[in-house]
């Protein structure tokens, strides 16, 4: 069984581009634009499909870690060398869990360097891999002249700047890789009205395995990208994903079963990348208003994960995590998903379960007792399952100290 790992990367992509724009003003469908000439680049220089698909993933995810380093979250700021250095490095770690299908090493951590070593490392063309030098380029380029806005006629204005910046700024490979595929044609598939199509087809299809090893490394990539949204969701979904792998062990389910169920808590808040932080981070009540912004972000998630070929069992147990037994709840859903399923049921309860037991700007941290007592409230009235619930209760009262985490799969065994 297989799932379309081009189209998962693609609703990161938006998601970081939302991000990017929070911080930097940046404006929308970045990462497409950057991956689309980043293989175009590549091709020219004959690469082969999975060097392509490697490379333009990169491209996809090379903002991966704005939001983990410490970086100022205001338009137009300027941004220090070392949280620079931090993004870029913290970048890298994150996408190597990816299953990529050639080599990625340095393609994230050094797509900010350039000719000059003006760079976070100082790193020339010598030392730099041409992916990153593609990478690079399309990102310097994108940013400061907003390539989807240019008109046709802007064309060689742009190809001059970067004749000018060749071998100064930017590295003689990747200008005349540009300078070669740059035309008219190319300038209008950038615009966000053909953006996608153009994605679609400058990419090869990338095809991933439902395995574990492969699941749990996307599963940890797309929890750390959403956690660090916000500082006070910061383990959130690395927590739930846990939590839901812990009690499918507990259940007996089989070990596919398992890492799936990990990858949907994993991915259930995608959507929370589409939410202002600001709101996220309110220290007080939110107005109705405020609380519907809150609410779609279920709804984004449905929009980002439901055309991943091979995710729809997936996407339905991420999303459905706001339904109640009772009907209540949100989002607004396709009927098929009101049915709520024994894993949508527990992953409700799991998510319910973290939320209240962490901090967060409207209340403190709760002990697991303090926790229960608010979900066992809640399953007398009929709103979560009760079998569920007790069986949370007694699982998660393995790990009542602190904030009472739930170590990952790859400690677990030592657990159960």
């Amino acid at each position: 069984m297989f799932f379309r790992m081009d189209q998962l990367l693609l609703s990161f992509s938006l998601g970081l581009d939302f991000v990017e724009g929070e911080i930097f003003g940046a404006t929308t469908n970045h990462g497409k634009r950057v991956a689309v000439l980043t293989a175009a680049m590549g091709q020219l220089a004959g690469w082969n499909d999975d060097q392509v698909i490697t490379a333009a993933a990169c491209a996809l995810l090379h903002d991966n870690a704005l939001s983990e380093a410490s970086i100022e979250r205001v338009p137009g700021a300027k941004v220090t060398a070392a949280a620079l250095a931090a993004h870029c490095t913290e970048g890298e770690k994150n996408a190597a869990h990816l299953p990529f299908p050639s080599e990625m090493k340095d393609i994230i951590l050094y797509h900010h360097e350039y000719m000059d070593g003006s760079g976070p490392f100082g790193m020339n063309a010598e030392n730099t891999p041409l992916g990153a030098q593609f990478i690079a380029i399309a990102d310097n380029l994108d940013i400061r002249y907003k390539i989807q806005s240019q008109p046709a006629s802007a064309l060689s204005q742009l190809r001059e700047e970067i004749k000018r910046k060749r071998g100064v700024y930017y590295t003689a490979d990747a200008a005349d890789a540009l300078l070669e595929i740059l035309d008219e044609n190319l300038l209008i598939s950038l615009t966000d009205e053909r953006i996608g199509q153009s994605y679609a087809q400058a990419i090869p299809q990338w095809k991933v395995e439902i395995q574990t090893e492969a699941m749990m490394g996307i599963a940890e990539v797309a929890a750390r990208i959403i956690d660090y949204k916000s500082k006070f969701t910061a383990k959130h979904s690395t927590q739930i994903a846990n939590r839901a792998f812990w009690m499918c062990r507990f259940y007996g389910f089989d070990p596919q079963t398992c890492t799936k169920v990990y990858l949907a808590a994993a991915l259930h808040d995608l959507g929370k990348l589409m939410t202002p932080t600001a709101i996220l981070e309110k220290p007080g009540r939110l107005t109705d208003e405020e609380f519907e912004i809150i609410k779609q972000h279920v709804h984004w998630s449905y929009i980002m994960l439901k055309d991943v070929e091979g995710l729809a069992e997936i996407c339905r147990w991420a999303v459905s995590h706001h339904r109640k037994l009772t009907g209540s709840g949100y989002p607004d859903l396709p009927a098929e998903y009101l049915e709520l399923d024994f894993v949508s049921r527990l992953l409700t309860c799991i998510d319910i379960y973290q939320a209240v037991r962490e901090t967060r700007p409207y209340h403190p941290g709760r002990s697991h007792s303090e926790t229960m007592r608010i979900l066992w409230d809640m399953a007398n009235r009929g709103e979560i399952d009760k079998q569920i619930t007790q069986d949370l209760d007694s699982e998660m009262a393995r790990f009542p100290d602190g904030d009472g985490d739930v170590p990952n799969p790859a400690e677990q065994d030592a657990f159960i």
